[in-house]
């Protein structure tokens, strides 16, 4: 049976969409070397793993945009911009 105190905590799907991106994002820093790995607190580079999360990220950013509020959706937008710059400088470091 579902408790009615946890039916008023329901996370909507557009929630859960968003963690994701920001899990992608947080994978896609640490790939590009920009942070260290919460692990092992070393600083690699995984730049094909990094084009893979940005890639994700946009993907389920596609999906949610038109739902967001506008203050949430530039952050989203932001952000994306941000990884994307970023992946094309740490690219051109090679």
């Amino acid at each position: 049976m579902t408790d009615p105190a946890s039916a008023s905590e329901r996370i909507d799907a557009p929630a859960v969409v968003l963690t994701c991106i920001t899990l992608l994002a947080s994978k896609a820093w640490e790939a590009m070397g920009l942070v260290p790995d919460p692990a092992t607190k070393q600083i690699e580079r995984h730049l094909d793993e990094a084009q893979l999360a940005i890639d994700a990220a946009a993907a389920l950013a596609d999906l949610i945009r038109n739902r967001l509020p506008d203050a949430e959706r530039r952050e989203l937008e932001t952000l994306l911009t941000n990884l994307r710059l970023n992946y094309v400088e740490q690219r051109a470091k090679g």
